[in-house]
């Protein structure tokens, strides 16, 4: 197996490590209601604990895959973590993916494309100068902000 591969692997199975922890640790600190006491019961329990390993085994991969893989690879197949905590969550709610969960979803999955194209192009090492890097900032700040400008649906301001 190449290093590539392996580093893709790795970043696969740590973000679905994390997304595992995160439904795990929202499913159980959604059922803690009444204030301090709650919490300590929460941090009582095994789940809460098997989450927080979890979340440190898919640490370590993640650290074992910048050693096969460059940041430009691994970093950005982090996010995948969103993409399969959605179903999962589901799952384990018992209820179905919903229509607006699903574009989310796929939007994502948009976004982490770009980002790989992008960050793989023929030269990956180039930078951005400071001039291109505040036109990419302040282009961000603009998309941003007119998709929560007040008015919008509501969805939106949910990314």
């Amino acid at each position: 197996m190449s290093a590539t591969l392996l580093a893709v692997a790795l970043s696969l199975v740590s973000a679905a490590a994390y997304a595992a922890a995160a439904v795990a640790q929202e499913r159980l600190a959604s059922r803690v209601h009444d204030g301090e006491s709650g919490v300590l019961r929460m941090l009582g329990s095994g789940v809460w604990w098997s989450s927080v390993g979890l979340n440190a085994s898919a640490a370590l991969l993640h650290v074992a895959a910048l050693k096969y893989g460059p940041l430009t690879l691994v970093q950005p197949l982090g996010a995948l973590t969103l993409v399969a905590a959605v179903p999962l969550g589901a799952r384990l709610a018992g209820r179905r993916v919903t229509r607006l969960e699903w574009r989310g979803t796929g939007l994502t999955l948009i976004g982490l494309g770009a980002l790989l194209l992008t960050a793989s192009g023929p030269a990956p090492d180039d930078t951005l100068t400071v001039p291109e890097a505040l036109v990419v900032a302040a282009a961000t700040m603009a998309v941003i902000g007119v998709l929560s400008r007040p008015g919008t649906r509501p969805g939106l301001r949910h990314a």
